[in-house]
C-alpha cells in the first residue's frame, strides 16, 4: 500500500513539474518574440532645460541683454514656474498608465499560466482516479470469480463428506443387524441345549 502511494506521489511530481517546465517555455518564447519592454523616462535636469547664462552672454549684444532683463521685469511673478508644473503630471501620468498596462498584462499572463497548471493538476487527478476505478473493478471481479470457484470447491468438498459419512452409516448399520442376529442365534442355542457358551480371555 505504501509502494502505491509513493509511486502515485513521484508521479504527481513528475507531472507538474512537466507541465509547468512546458508552461514556462510558451510563455518565455512568446515574451521574447514580443519584445515587450517597460519604457524608462527620466526627468529632465535643470541643466537641460535652462541654458547656461554664459551662452547667452555670448550670443545677445549688450541692447538684447538689457531687453530681456526689462522683459523679465515686467513678467508676471510667478508665470514661469507654472508650464513646467503642467509637464511634468501629464509626463507622470502616461508613466503610470504605461506601468499599469505592464502589471495588467503581466498578472494576466501569470493567471493564464497557472489556469494552465491547475488544468493539468485536474488531468492527472481524473486520469488516477479512473486507473484507481478500474483496477478496484478489476479486483472486485476477480474476487467474485474466486468466491464462486471457492463456493462451489465448498460444495464438492460437501457433497464428498457427505457420501463418505453416510456410506461409513449404512456399514455401521449392517454391522449392527449382523451382530445382533449372530447374538439372536446364540441366545436361541443357549436355550435349546442349556449351556451358557464360555468366553476365553487370552492374553
Amino acid at each position: 500500500m505504501n509502494q502505491d502511494y509513493d509511486s502515485i506521489n513521484s508521479e504527481f511530481a513528475t507531472a507538474i513539474a512537466a507541465a509547468t517546465f512546458a508552461i514556462h517555455s510558451v510563455e518565455e518564447g512568446r515574451v521574447r518574440e514580443e519584445g515587450f519592454r517597460l519604457p524608462v523616462t527620466r526627468a529632465r535636469t535643470s541643466k537641460e532645460r535652462v541654458p547656461e547664462s554664459s551662452g547667452v552672454s555670448r550670443r545677445l549684444s549688450r541692447k538684447e541683454t538689457k531687453e530681456a532683463a526689462e522683459a523679465s521685469t515686467r513678467k508676471p511673478l510667478g508665470q514661469g514656474d507654472r508650464a513646467p508644473s503642467s509637464i511634468r503630471p501629464a509626463r507622470s501620468r502616461r508613466v503610470e498608465t504605461k506601468a499599469d498596462a505592464w502589471e495588467k498584462a503581466e498578472i494576466a499572463k501569470i493567471q493564464s499560466r497557472y489556469e494552465k497548471i491547475n488544468s493539468a493538476i485536474l488531468a492527472w487527478e481524473n486520469e488516477k482516479k479512473a486507473s484507481a476505478k478500474r483496477q478496484m473493478e478489476l479486483k472486485k471481479s476477480d474476487l467474485e470469480q474466486r468466491r464462486a470457484r471457492n463456493s462451489q470447491h465448498y460444495q464438492g468438498k460437501l457433497a464428498r463428506i457427505n457420501h463418505i459419512a453416510g456410506g461409513a452409516r449404512g456399514q455401521a448399520e449392517e454391522k449392527k443387524r449382523h451382530e445382533g442376529s449372530m447374538a439372536k442365534k446364540k441366545a436361541q442355542k443357549i436355550r435349546s441345549t442349556g449351556n451358557v457358551p464360555v468366553c476365553c480371555f487370552c492374553f
